[in-house]
């Protein structure tokens, strides 16, 4: 096996990207020095918006910035921060959406079950809690929808319009180690878990295909070893979205080469979809169809 002068972090920790000038940087560390080895070499997590990607060359000098890279533990949010959020859905459009397209008891029951909040944040927004399989609560991705479409509201630019809880209650030098959303969900009587990109699809796929434990890795670049970990043992089912598929194809190879037992999904890998599209727009859509045609 080859071993590489430099490496992309495996820890937590994102940076300003030199491009994009969002938080989402993942630097190079020399394996020598366990160091990073500057500020412009390193992969931007942003991998549509942004596609930033510097590699350096193994031969280059650099001038160190000596940060210590070591592990430092995760973060966490306290139970009644979670708790306070699981009400309100009168304000949470997302929640009012979902009441509109399957039986409000069966969504009540869904939103519970993953823990889905509602916030204040922006008008309104969805809750989105990251509680790992030993209860520990990492902190909730805060997501604004469209009360009349269910999709995500973004910025006057087009950007995403998305922030986390521990942004939202100002707590400072909070280390954010990311879990799958749904994990909690995980025990010794979980078989097959379906695994897809985004926390939406997770809850709607869970109403629509609910003998399926469902979780979401929260983006395309999700699909990673340091997530999928705790589900080792168990049978995995992958829907990447419309685009993803090579990219998840890749990683599951990896993977079951090391115990892992993953499937992925081409089923969205057809010319009729838009980029992008994932299993809950497509039941969504089916769903609007057949009250139409009634």
């Amino acid at each position: 096996m080859k071993n590489y002068k430099y490496q992309l972090d495996k820890s937590s920790r994102k940076f300003i990207c030199p491009n994009c000038s969002k938080k989402t940087f993942v630097k190079y560390v020399d394996n020598e020095t366990n160091q990073y080895i500057d500020d412009i070499h390193g992969r931007c997590d942003r991998e549509q918006k942004c596609k930033y990607f510097h590699k350096p060359s193994g031969n280059s000098t650099y001038t160190y910035n000596y940060v210590d890279v070591k592990p430092i533990k995760p973060s966490y949010i306290t139970l009644n921060h979670q708790n306070n959020s699981l009400s309100n859905y009168e304000i949470n459009p997302l929640a009012n959406y979902l009441f509109t397209k399957f039986d409000e008891n069966d969504v009540r029951n869904i939103l519970s079950k993953y823990k889905v909040g509602t916030s204040k944040w922006s008008n309104g927004s969805t809750v989105y809690w990251q509680t790992d399989s030993s209860g520990n609560i990492r902190s909730g991705k805060v997501i604004p929808y469209d009360l009349k479409t269910g999709k995500r509201r973004k910025k006057s630019d087009g950007k995403s319009l998305i922030n986390w809880v521990h942004n939202l209650l100002k707590i400072e030098n909070y280390n954010l180690e990311q879990c799958l959303f749904g994990l909690h969900l995980l025990n010794n009587e979980t078989k097959r878990v379906g695994i897809v990109e985004s926390e939406k699809t997770a809850v709607v796929l869970s109403l629509s295909l609910p003998q399926i434990t469902w979780m979401a890795t929260g983006s395309l670049l999700g699909f990673k070893e340091e997530l999928l970990k705790p589900l080792k043992n168990n049978d995995i089912v992958a829907f990447p979205d419309n685009g993803g598929y090579d990219n998840w194809k890749q990683q599951a190879s990896k993977l079951n080469n090391e115990g892992y037992q993953i499937v992925v999904s081409d089923i969205l890998e057809n010319n009729q979809y838009h980029s992008g599209i994932d299993l809950a727009d497509l039941i969504l859509e089916t769903k609007n169809k057949s009250r139409k045609e009634r």
